[in-house]
């Protein structure tokens, strides 16, 4: 039996969009247009070029889209030469409803046992684009419509919103991955660094699920965010504004009954660097990267440097280092797996999004402003569909 869910060309052809076309501040680079062009629906071959093996693609009205730093590194500094498209959009993490569905026929009467498609049209769904495909397409979450391979995509659970799981799987996903990193296991005692960022307020819930009520989870932000992060799962918030040497305040807190493991969602390489003083011998330090104050390929290149040596020397005690183990997460490609994990622990209301602001689709340049700031509380959400509830 064909799979071929769409017989017809989609009428859809522009967009409004959010599109830059080269490096800068946001609010210079980063213009608002009302027929960003989309290729045709079904995907041709230039679009499916990338991807080779046959797969379902759907068609997304998209209703919410979560602002990340990795959009500010797309906008600041990857170069163009990295891209395959001259006029890019960004976002890689929104919601959206399936407006139509492609799957592309059997080469074979032989490859008719294929399954049937993931999706119809009607469904509400949550994405999370690759790197690679956003840099390959030019696509982001801050446009109206867009079309990708439904890999990316996973059904919103029954009794969620697309307004509830917007901003989900990338720091959802990365949550994950940091915590199995990390060994995390149930009564452990967890020190989370930027417990109330998008990434942390995931992390602080993802590990207080993990360690279970014997466990112990530290969650370190600013004071106004306590009471955030304690209802996210934390059994008691360091303020780290009330301290000039914070490494020293844990070490003093903490030094008589070490961490097994200390998740930073933020890269505070000095807190690593200190992380004897309260960091069991056998620990993991897991970070999310090496914090950057600039948002400039010069400040990258630093942090992927000091990335590469917290990994491949540990800085023994003796050259008066950590001692410690330092990892990172690399989520460059989430499986179809990674992504229905995450959403299923949101559909059994092990994990919520914390929303610092929503913004209307005209405010994104405010919007940014809010994320580039580093101390939004949760997720800074964009509404690209006004008519979307």
């Amino acid at each position: 039996m064909s799979q071929i869910q769409t017989q017809t060309p989609s009428a859809v052809t522009t967009t409004k969009a959010w599109t830059f076309s080269r490096l800068g501040p946001y609010r210079e680079t980063l213009q608002l247009t009302s027929s960003h062009p989309l290729p045709p629906f079904p995907p041709q071959p230039p679009l499916l070029k990338s991807n080779p093996k046959p797969e379902e693609w759907i068609l997304i009205r998209v209703s919410y889209a979560a602002l990340n730093p990795a959009d500010l590194v797309l906008l600041s500094v990857l170069p163009f030469f990295l891209r395959s498209r001259p006029v890019a959009v960004p976002a890689a993490d929104f919601t959206g409803t399936v407006i139509d569905v492609w799957s592309p026929p059997p080469p074979t009467a032989a490859a008719g046992t294929a399954g049937p498609p993931r999706f119809a049209k009607g469904d509400e769904v949550v994405c999370f684009p690759t790197i690679g495909y956003v840099l390959a397409t030019g696509f982001g979450g801050l446009q109206g419509v867009l079309a990708l391979p439904a890999r990316y995509a996973v059904k919103i659970p029954p009794g969620k919103t697309k307004r509830d799981a917007a901003g989900l799987l990338l720091c959802g996903c990365t949550a994950d991955m940091q915590v199995a990193g990390a060994g995390v296991e149930r009564g452990q005692r967890v020190l989370v660094i930027g417990a109330s960022g998008g990434l942390g307020s995931m992390v602080v819930q993802a590990v207080r699920e993990k360690v279970g009520k014997e466990g112990f989870v530290v969650g370190v932000c600013s004071g106004k965010n306590k009471a955030m992060v304690e209802g996210l799962g934390a059994d008691e918030v360091v303020d780290y504004t009330q301290y000039k040497d914070l490494p020293g305040e844990l070490a003093r807190r903490y030094g008589d009954r070490p961490f097994d493991n200390i998740i930073d969602s933020f890269g505070n390489q000095t807190v690593y660097k200190q992380c004897s003083r309260y960091l069991k011998p056998e620990g993991v330090y897991h970070a999310a990267s090496v914090h950057y104050s600039k948002y400039s390929f010069c400040h990258l290149l630093k942090s992927v440097m000091t990335i590469g040596l917290n990994i491949i020397w540990p800085r023994p005690r003796w050259l008066r280092g950590t001692g410690r183990k330092w990892k990172t997460a690399s989520l460059m490609a989430p499986s179809v797996e990674m992504m229905e994990r995450v959403v299923n622990m949101f559909g059994e209301g092990k994990l919520r999004v914390a929303v610092d602001s929503e913004w209307p689709f005209e405010k994104a340049h405010d919007a940014y402003d809010v994320l580039s700031s580093g101390h939004a509380a949760g997720k800074v959400i964009v509404r690209v569909n006004e008519e979307e509830e």
